[in-house]
């Protein structure tokens, strides 16, 4: 049996629910997806958010700390009586929340979004119109994905040289090759060849390609870039220690490596946003 201070709680959150509906005449959502939920601001839709998880939220993203927006629990963990409560119209997940995808829908509609495969643009141009269209939102989206193409043109073309990229998550001190799409398909850079004694691994449905620090320093990147998986989910005791890794690298032979230490929040707990992709762009760019 709830106490009443849960249903004073329960009773704000559907209070703030219906408010938010009567204030707009498009859906109000609750948004697991943080690329969603940053195309969101940028299009200033915030006003039809009502729920996120707030633990994960990046600092680019602190705005909806604020108390007008639920709680609605982790990335992979939904709180599924919040969402009840709340009873938003829309929930945006990604493939993170899965597993709670069954049960997600028997509260409320469930945007599942995606960007990636061969054509990674058109996955997240279609990810935006998508979303957009669900606010009423699609001039500004229009605009926004035009500005953010004139961005990416204007990035690439002021890359000097012909540098190589490799893109690796880090966890716990070990490392795993990244296919970046934003480096490789929107900004054109190369990638080094894998040494042929590396070979993919095979866990479940899931492909990964672990990597040592010699078979970095063997593939000689121009630049290595890190999204470190630990210091994302706060495992700060297990972060990266880049000087080591630099020590490391040297004494492989990797010496003239570039490292850059990418935004861990911003790789690994969001992106495919129209404010992180822009983001991501300016990492990459500002470290050639």
């Amino acid at each position: 049996m709830m106490n009443i201070r849960k249903i004073l709680a329960v009773g704000t959150l559907v209070a703030v629910s219906q408010l938010g509906t009567a204030a707009t005449s498009s859906p109000t959502a609750a948004v697991f997806d943080l690329g969603s939920l940053d195309t969101m601001a940028a299009l200033k839709l915030e006003a039809h958010v009502v729920g996120v998880p707030k633990q994960t939220l990046p600092d680019y993203l602190t705005q909806f700390k604020d108390a007008r927006y639920a709680d609605v629990g982790g990335l992979k963990t939904p709180d599924i009586e919040t969402l009840k409560a709340l009873k938003p119209d829309i929930v945006v997940i990604t493939g993170r929340q899965a597993a709670s995808k069954a049960e997600l829908e028997t509260i409320s509609k469930v945007k599942q979004v995606d960007a990636s495969g061969d054509d990674y643009w058109q996955s997240l141009r279609d990810n935006v119109t998508s979303l957009a269209t669900l606010f009423d939102a699609q001039p500004a989206a229009e605009s926004a994905l035009t500005a953010l193409k004139t961005t990416i043109e204007t990035s690439k073309m002021a890359i000097k040289g012909a540098p190589t990229t490799l893109f690796v998550t880090h966890n716990n001190g070990s490392f795993g090759l990244r296919d970046e799409p934003i480096a490789t398909q929107l900004l054109g850079l190369a990638s080094p060849a894998l040494p042929p004694h590396v070979k993919p691994q095979q866990r479940g449905t899931r492909t990964f390609t672990s990597l040592t620090i010699s078979n970095i320093a063997e593939m000689k990147p121009t630049s290595l870039f890190i999204i470190d998986r630990s210091a994302a989910i706060g495992n700060t005791k297990e972060a990266l220690d880049v000087e080591k890794l630099k020590a490391d690298l040297a004494a492989q032979g990797g010496q003239n490596i570039q490292i850059t230490y990418l935004s861990p929040k911003l790789w690994y707990l969001s992106g495919n946003g129209l404010q992180s992709l822009n983001m991501q762009i300016k990492e990459i760019t500002d470290a050639l």
